[in-house]
C-alpha cells in the first residue's frame, strides 16, 4: 500500500486545539507530510487538555497522529528565519492565530510568498478576515450560540443546549481541508509563467461554518419568517423523522417518502396511520399519528422492530454510546475506530478516517509526536548545512534547551 492520495503534499501546520490540527491530520491520514510548529515548552494547549499521558493526551493524540513536531520560538528572528526556510519549501501552510498575529510574527501572506508564491496558505479564524467581529476571539461554545445551531438543538419545547461534540471546530477542520484542496486545485490547472497571478490564501471561521450548518432554516426563513426552537429528536419538514420508545429502550427511524407510507402503515399494524398518506397530512396531525407509532412500538423490544424496519427497508438505528460505537460492527468494518500502541500510553484505539480509500488502508502511521521530537531532524533538513543549524540554535530559534 502506498502512503496515501496525498502522499507528495508537504504541509506546515502552525495551530492548536481542534479546528486546525483536525484540518491537518485529515491530510495527514490521506498521506501528506504534516510539520507542526509549537511553541517551545509549552505547544498545543490540547497536549494537557484530557486524559493521556504527560503532553500528550488524548484529544490531541486523535487530531495530531501522522505529523511530525518541531518547536520555534517566532518571537526570535532566528526563529522566524527557521519558519520561513521550512515555508518556502511547503506547499501548504495552515494557521489559526487571532486576527493580524502572523504578520506581526513576520509569517505573515506576504512574508511567505515572497519566498513562496505558490504556496496555499489557509487561516482559521473564530470569525473570519473580514466583518466586524474579525478581531474578536471566538470558541466553539460561543460560537454555537452566535451561529444559529444551539438554538435549535436541545429538547423539544425546551431551552437550547450544544451539541455534544465541538462541529464547529470539526466543520471548520473539514471545510478547511476542501479549501486546501480546491486550491491545489487550481494552482494545478495554471498555465507555465501564471504562478505570479496564484493567489493561495483563504480564510475559514468557526462562526462561517455553523451559520452554513443552519443550511434550509435559513431559506425557510426568508420565505414565511419561521424561527424554530430546539427541535428534540423530530425533524423539522419529515414525519415519521425521529426517536421512539421501545418496550426496552428506544431506536430512531422515518420514512422519508409517500410511496412506502403503505409499507410502514402495514409494518406497525395500526390500520388507522391510512388517514394520513403524505407527509402533509402527517405533519399536520404530528400529534396524532406520533402517539399511535409509539404506542405501537412501546409493545415490543428494539431489537424485534428494528428487524422489522430492516426487513421492509426502512431507514433505522439503535441509539449508541460511545461503548456501543466502539463495539459495532459497522465500525470495525468501515476502520472508524483503529487499535494503536502509542510509545507513551501504549494500546488504546484512535479515530479512523472517514473517506474510505480502498487503496490506501493504512490510517495511522506514526503517532502523535512528542512536543518538538522532530525539531533536529527536519531543520537539519532545512538549513542546507550545519553552520546554519548550530547559527539558529544558538540564537534561540528552538527554544531553551
Amino acid at each position: 500500500m502506498t502512503g496515501g492520495p496525498l502522499a507528495d503534499l508537504t504541509v506546515v501546520e502552525m495551530t492548536g486545539h481542534r479546528a486546525g490540527p483536525f484540518c491537518g491530520a485529515l491530510l495527514a491520514d490521506m498521506g501528506a507530510d504534516v510539520v507542526k510548529i509549537e511553541r517551545p515548552g509549552a505547544g498545543d494547549p490540547a497536549r494537557s487538555q484530557g486524559v493521556g499521558p504527560d503532553g500528550k493526551s488524548g484529544y490531541f493524540m486523535a487530531n495530531n497522529r501522522n505529523k511530525r513536531s518541531v518547536t520555534l520560538d517566532l518571537k526570535s528572528d532566528a526563529g522566524t528565519e527557521a519558519a520561513l526556510s521550512l515555508l518556502e519549501e511547503a506547499d501548504v501552510f495552515i494557521e489559526n492565530f487571532g486576527y493580524g498575529v502572523t504578520d506581526k510574527l513576520g509569517v505573515g501572506y506576504e512574508d511567505v510568498t515572497e519566498l513562496n508564491p505558490e504556496i496555499v496558505y489557509a487561516s482559521i479564524k473564530g470569525y473570519g478576515e473580514t466583518g466586524p467581529r474579525k478581531k474578536q476571539a471566538g470558541l466553539d461554545l460561543i460560537l454555537q450560540a452566535e451561529g444559529g445551531i444551539m438554538s435549535v438543538t436541545g429538547p423539544e419545547g425546551g431551552e437550547p443546549v450544544k451539541v455534544g461534540q465541538a462541529i464547529g471546530d470539526l466543520t471548520t477542520g473539514m471545510f478547511t481541508a476542501i479549501g486546501l484542496l480546491a486550491r491545489l486545485y487550481e494552482r494545478g490547472h495554471l498555465g507555465d509563467g501564471d504562478d505570479e497571478s496564484f493567489n493561495g490564501k483563504f480564510d475559514v471561521g468557526l462562526f462561517d461554518s455553523i451559520v452554513t450548518l443552519m443550511n434550509e432554516y435559513l431559506t425557510s426563513y426568508s420565505m414565511d419568517g419561521s424561527v424554530p426552537g430546539p427541535q428534540g429528536t423530530s425533524h423539522q419538514t419529515l414525519v415519521p423523522y425521529q426517536r421512539f420508545e421501545t418496550a426496552d429502550g428506544a431506536l430512531v427511524t422515518g420514512v422519508p417518502s409517500d410511496d412506502r407510507w403503505d409499507d410502514f402503515v402495514e409494518l406497525v399494524g395500526r390500520e388507522e396511520l391510512a388517514e394520513y398518506p403524505t407527509n402533509d397530512d402527517r405533519f399536520e396531525h404530528a400529534d396524532t399519528v406520533v402517539g399511535i407509532i409509539e404506542e405501537e412500538f412501546e409493545t415490543e423490544s428494539t431489537e424485534y422492530w428494528l428487524d422489522r424496519l430492516i426487513e421492509y427497508g426502512f431507514p433505522c438505528g439503535p441509539i449508541n454510546d460511545v461503548e456501543d460505537v466502539v463495539n459495532y460492527d459497522q465500525t470495525r468494518a468501515r476502520n472508524l475506530v483503529v487499535e494503536h500502541d502509542d510509545p507513551d500510553w501504549g494500546e488504546c484505539l484512535l479515530p479512523g478516517h472517514p473517506i474510505n480509500f480502498p487503496d490506501h488502508d493504512d490510517i495511522v502511521r506514526s503517532p502523535a509526536p512528542r512536543l518538538g521530537e522532530h525539531t533536529e531532524s527536519v531543520f537539519a533538513e532545512v538549513a542546507g548545512d550545519q553552520t546554519t543549524l548550530d547559527e539558529w540554535r544558538d540564537e534561540g530559534a528552538f527554544g531553551g534547551e
